[in-house]
């Protein structure tokens, strides 16, 4: 058995008397060979002589402490998983211990030296130290068996090589023979490859007429949406001019059928009812016409008024009543005892209602309609009022419930011949809904019946359709979200003198649709608002990832700035507000200055999202988000990105459309575009990419972050250098 060598134990300290302490302390307790070092440079030098196991080393030591000498002996291979435990005086010690340890300190002793503290400390790294020796020792054992183990297997292998090359020798005579039939198939192939290029030159020539007739269906678009306008505004017109000769004729078939009647003349009983009925049916229709060609050409209104709505709700219930029981329908009433009152325009929610219920009776035959009517709360915690019409009719697929709301538009082309009407009911019902602050949803199994519901608040505030983002007219966006007319007025006359495009909403509900629409560079927004107050604007705005980062600047007669900062406002105005503190709290948001470096993330995955603006943000630079190309162009002239960062998959326009866009406008095309995309992309689409400028591309789950930052700051200062990143 071979005999164990003692421990190499290092001791470093510049005090004699020290290490003549430490050496004859460990000499009398441990069985160890002591090595002493008066200085970090001696003990550095000793340890490329020596083997070590153990170091004890000294912190404060002239010309080179012993945080340096650590440093040293751990950036070397040979030495650096050597113990080190440092000696300092106590005073020092909660100084330097951090450091200490830092540094990849085994331990920490002070001065003066505890005896048995030290001999037990040693004692413990040195059965460690023993217990490594003794598992290096069984390691190298079996290493030593598995050795002989592969040796053995090793002559076997050469057994095998011999008998393999035998048989490589005969498949290289197949191989010979196989490689004369390739020869063959490549020529046949190669024919066969000179057709694909004379192919893939058609299919190029197609793809550019392609390109050329989608540039014209554009612009055809465009010319439609103009003629689609004219249209709605001239059936407006049309439809009040058709009104008064219509009225005339059912108003003298009703005086001409009474004459009738009294005259005895019973023949042209059936002929006038059928001239009303005839005339009701095209009066509705104008109606109808009339309602949509409103909405359309942005002139419908909202007359709101307050009422009970227990006596609307049963005029509508008497009014469909014969309609239900005109094919053998059965209609079933349930609504809260006490409906109470609501604000909101009476006449659109009447019509909505009948619409509602015609439309069950029209596609219910002997069966069972119900209207329900009750109160609930919004996750606002709002009151509004659910109103559910529910049919055990025809029903719809999931593929016409698709079309349901399109105007002129039934569930397909069998129903309007089967069951007439003109498909604008519902589209106007919707239509009203929302103009109302609402919505619409629907439930249909065909075969079984269809269950539609309204949500509607019972204060309907006077919404006005969103202002779109190319009709404001400055340099950056700023909403204005305040009750008092006044306080709006003088914020816009104000900001527009400055140079901004102002945008004003009159309630919060109004002002998160102007929020999510126009996407504002900042939000001005008053604290004390009915309905939907400021705090529960500013909370629903936060919680948004697209609108979260705006700067939101609140506004209040009460000093309630702490509570504003903690959830989330950017500033705090108490009002009176002058005018000189709105321009200058504006003035560090930098809105409409490119200067800055805005960076468009274009992303639909919102968890992406969120962690790519994070690292942009921290990059130091801005960050303006859309959930998809439609709505990055929509924005991009406001926005002035510097810089566009792209993921190629989206819903409602993908990043290839989005490109050919941004490309087409002479105003855009020097944008520097980044692809971010998870697609394994083809060489044709980053041929493709490259074609459209696009000035690098990086892959989603291999990217580098340090790498995609110095690009984008590169390209951001005008440094373009274009690559492929894998």
């Amino acid at each position: 058995m071979q005999k164990e060598e003692p421990l190499n134990i290092l001791i470093v300290d510049d005090n004699k008397n020290n290490l003549f302490t430490l050496h004859t302390l460990i000499d009398e307790h441990i069985k160890a060979h002591i090595i002493e070092a008066e200085s970090g440079i001696n003990a550095l030098q000793t340890l490329l002589q020596e083997k070590v196991d153990l170091i004890i080393l000294d912190v404060q030591m002239p010309e080179m402490d012993g945080f340096e000498t650590a440093k040293l002996i751990r950036s070397r291979k040979r030495t650096q998983h050597i113990p080190i435990v440092f000696l300092t005086a106590a005073y020092k010690s909660e100084e330097f211990q951090q450091e200490g340890f830092a540094i990849g300190a085994a331990d920490y002793l002070t001065k003066p030296i505890d005896r048995s503290q030290l001999i037990g400390k040693i004692r413990t790294y040195i059965r460690f130290i023993e217990q490594e020796q003794q598992h290096n020792k069984e390691l190298e054992h079996k290493v030593r068996n598995r050795t002989t183990e592969l040796l053995e297997a090793n002559k076997k292998l050469k057994q095998e090589i011999l008998e393999r090359t035998q048989i490589e020798s005969k498949l290289q005579e197949a191989h010979d023979q196989l490689e004369q039939r390739v020869q063959e198939r490549t020529a046949e192939l190669s024919s066969i490859n000179q057709q694909l290029k004379t192919e893939i030159n058609e299919r190029k020539q197609a793809e550019a007429a392609l390109y050329d007739a989608k540039n014209t269906a554009e612009n055809a678009r465009a010319t439609a949406e103009a003629a689609n306008l004219a249209k709605s505004q001239f059936l407006a017109n049309m439809s009040h001019e058709l009104r008064t000769p219509l009225n005339a004729i059912i108003g003298y078939s009703e005086i001409l059928e009474e004459e009738a009647e009294d005259l005895a003349q019973d023949d042209f009983i059936p002929d006038l009812q059928r001239i009303q009925s005839a005339g009701k049916q095209l009066l509705g229709l104008i109606n109808d016409v009339l309602d949509l060609s409103k909405i359309e050409a942005g002139k419908m209104e909202l007359f709101l008024e307050t009422f009970e709505i227990s006596i609307i709700f049963k005029e509508v219930v008497n009014t469909i009543q014969p309609l239900i029981e005109k094919k053998g329908n059965t209609l079933t009433v349930k609504c809260d005892d006490a409906l109470g009152e609501m604000y909101a325009d009476l006449t659109k929610l009447r019509q909505i209602l009948l619409n509602l219920l015609s439309n069950a009776a029209k596609f219910t035959e002997n069966g069972f309609i119900t209207i329900e009517l009750f109160h609930q709360k919004n996750k606002e915690d709002e009151d509004e009022i659910r109103f559910c019409v529910t049919d055990d009719g025809i029903g719809m697929t999931v593929e016409q419930q698709k079309k349901l709301f399109q105007p002129f538009t039934q569930a397909d082309y069998s129903t309007t011949r089967e069951y007439g009407g003109t498909g604008l009911g519902l589209t106007i019902t919707k239509e009203f809904t929302e103009m109302m602050g609402g919505n619409i949803s629907v439930v249909s199994e065909f075969g079984h019946g269809s269950m539609f519901t309204i949500l509607l608040p019972t204060i309907v505030s006077d919404f006005k359709l969103p202002v779109e983002v190319s009709s404001l007219e400055g340099e950056g966006i700023v909403l204005a979200i305040d009750e008092d007319p006044n306080v709006r007025e003088f914020i816009k006359n104000y900001l527009s003198k400055l140079g901004y495009a102002v945008a004003v909403a009159a309630g919060g509900k109004e002002g998160l649709r102007l929020a999510k629409k126009l996407r504002p560079d900042a939000i001005i927004l008053d604290v004390n608002m009915q309905g939907t107050n400021g705090w529960k604007v500013l909370a629903t705005l936060k919680s948004d990832p697209l609108l979260a980062d705006i700067p939101v600047i609140m506004m209040s007669m009460e000093e309630l700035q702490e509570k504003g900062f903690v959830l989330g406002a950017t500033d705090y105005l108490i009002k009176p507000v002058r005018h000189e503190q709105l321009a200058v709290i504006l003035e560090k948001y930098h809105i409409g200055d490119d200067s800055q470096g805005l960076v468009m993330l274009v992303e639909d995955d919102t968890l992406i999202l969120e962690v790519m603006a994070e690292m942009i943000k921290h990059a130091g630079l801005r960050v303006f988000k859309a959930e998809n190309g439609k709505i990055a162009l929509e924005h991009i002239d406001n926005k002035k990105p510097a810089l566009i960062l792209l993921d190629l998959m989206m819903p409602v326009m993908n990043g290839y459309e989005f490109l050919i866009h941004l490309r087409k406008n002479e105003k855009w095309q020097s944008i520097p575009v980044v692809v971010l995309t998870s697609s394994h992309l083809t060489s044709e689409q980053q041929a493709r990419l490259q074609s459209s400028n696009v000035e690098m591309i990086f892959q989603k789950d291999s990217y580098n972050r340090k790498e995609l930052l110095s690009h984008v700051h590169e390209l951001i200062a005008g440094s373009k250098q274009p690559k492929i990143s894998s």
